[in-house]
């Protein structure tokens, strides 16, 4: 499902953003308490965003574990004046402004989970959570890849042209984004039938899955796309992309591969496929974009950013470096 995006210009978009936020509680099967939770933080960020930035965003999105109920995150995000100590700020019943919550610390105490980023003078990003525990996979309690990602339609569309997902087993793990030709109901069926062919080939390698996706949207619109495969086992990742979705590994803040694809469209052209290998850090970070974010985004200019929930960062970047007119889709990976 694609995240829902919610501007924050005025008072009556504060109400509005938590009626949506309740019936997409009431729909993940959230009861009466828990979706009072996600209204009562859902209005605080809105009031925030207006009281201290003026303008803003709330990005909304049900999350969906394999194996395990719905769940929903909340994004807040604006370019205002930031705080300069966010801790001070988190402090449960610490407000500059009244406020519906009684301060930041009351997202914290409300939520599951819950991320705050701020930068004085560049604005404020806030993560808040519900989820069921996570699913143990049957061959190892240890977590894979940490993900997070924001996918977002153009303004005045209905559906999102972009799709992502990933695949994971004990020992590697396959990130997919693809980016459907146009906007729309019928580029995102193109994006999607991509994201089918690897839902149902999780074992095979990021050339082969791009082969079987240009086969498949021969009959659809087509669509950008990029693969990448982390070996755990050996500290490796395997690229494979055609167009213009771009992929780039960080370790930490540092920005270490830009990975190349080549030039093409899944479904129309596909002249050569090739795929590269780069090593993974330790503290490995994959970024994955369409080009609905500029060809810059990065963590490079963020400080502290890498160290934050995925989501977080996913939802920092979106606002930072989103050109505004097209679909726009950010995924990112981290070790665990």
């Amino acid at each position: 499902m694609p995240t829902i995006r919610l501007p924050i210009e005025e008072s009556s978009q504060c109400a509005e953003a938590r009626r949506i936020a309740q019936k997409l509680a009431a729909e993940a099967g959230f009861n009466e308490v828990r979706a009072g939770q996600v209204s009562i933080v859902v209005v605080e960020v809105a009031t925030n965003i207006l009281k201290h930035a003026g303008r803003g965003e709330i990005l909304l999105h049900v999350t969906r574990p394999e194996g395990a109920p719905p769940g929903l995150e909340v994004l807040a995000l604006d370019k205002g004046p930031g705080m300069r100590d966010i801790e001070v700020c988190l402090r449960d019943g610490f407000t500059t402004a009244s406020s519906p919550g009684q301060g930041l610390g009351a997202i914290r105490r409300l939520a599951d989970e819950s991320d705050f980023y701020s930068v004085p003078g560049e604005g404020t990003a806030v993560l808040a959570r519900w989820s069921t525990p996570p699913r143990v996979h049957p061959f190892s309690a240890e977590p894979h890849l940490l993900v997070g990602a924001v996918n977002v339609a153009k303004y005045g569309q209905e559906f999102c042209g972009d799709s992502w997902g990933i695949e994971q087993s004990e020992d590697f793990s396959t990130v997919l984004l693809a980016d459907g030709l146009g906007h729309g109901f019928e580029a995102s069926q193109a994006s999607l039938e991509a994201l089918r062919v690897l839902r149902e080939n999780p074992d095979l390698a990021p050339g082969l899955l791009i082969d079987l996706s240009h086969r498949a949207l021969r009959s659809l619109r087509g669509a950008a796309l990029s693969i990448a495969k982390l070996d755990r086992m050996r500290d490796k990742i395997t690229f494979s992309g055609l167009g213009n979705v771009a992929g780039y590994i960080f370790s930490g803040a540092e920005r270490c591969h830009q990975m190349v694809s080549v030039s093409g469209t899944a479904g129309h052209h596909a002249a050569r496929i090739r795929e590269f290998s780069y090593p993974w850090p330790a503290n490995g970070i994959l970024i994955m974009h369409s080009d609905g974010l500029s060809t810059n985004t990065g963590l490079d200019s963020r400080p502290g950013l890498a160290h934050h929930d995925p989501t977080l960062i996913a939802g920092a970047l979106y606002r930072d470096f989103n050109r505004g007119h097209d679909d726009a889709t950010v995924v990112v990976a981290r070790a665990a």
